[in-house]
């Protein structure tokens, strides 16, 4: 059997939240409350287990905006305590899978979260596509709705 065939398209930001990176971790790190924290992006999370700094969840989440519809996604995750987290990802409604980076990394004004997103598209003819709503669409949707609002929730 042939191996299939599988497409990667990168996505990068890096964004300035002018506050200390513990409290910045502090919100980013609490998986539980995205849903009141962030609601334009995480409607729902259950967390399936929590070994250590290791948080097993599924979402139900908006990617590209109010237009598109809301994805289920499991999400594995990493925490790299007061720094960030990695995770791996299996979008359902798309069937896509991921590999997502957050650091956050200290700045002269405040905390510099540094973002990379590896997205695996399995069918090559929806690549530059997928590609072009993630570049396009999901990370601006993503600045507003999240590192926007990450900026009010730190403000306290």
């Amino acid at each position: 059997m042939a191996e299939e065939k599988r497409y990667v398209v990168p996505v990068r930001g890096s964004w300035l939240i002018r506050a200390r990176r513990e409290v910045v971790y502090g919100i980013i790190s609490d998986f539980e409350s995205m849903p009141k924290n962030f609601p334009r992006v995480a409607h729902r999370i259950t967390v399936v287990s929590r070994q250590g700094e290791r948080v097993d969840f599924e979402a139900e989440a908006a990617s590209f905006g109010r237009w598109f519809p809301k994805v289920k996604i499991h999400v594995s995750a990493q925490l790299l305590p007061g720094t960030g987290y990695r995770c791996k990802t299996h979008n359902l409604s798309f069937n896509t899978t991921g590999e997502e980076e957050l650091l956050l990394v200290d700045d002269a004004e405040g905390t510099r979260i540094e973002y990379t997103y590896f997205v695996t598209v399995r069918n090559r003819r929806w690549a530059p596509l997928f590609a072009w709503l993630v570049r396009w669409l999901g990370l601006p949707f993503w600045k507003r709705s999240f590192v926007d609002r990450l900026e009010v929730l730190v403000r306290g």
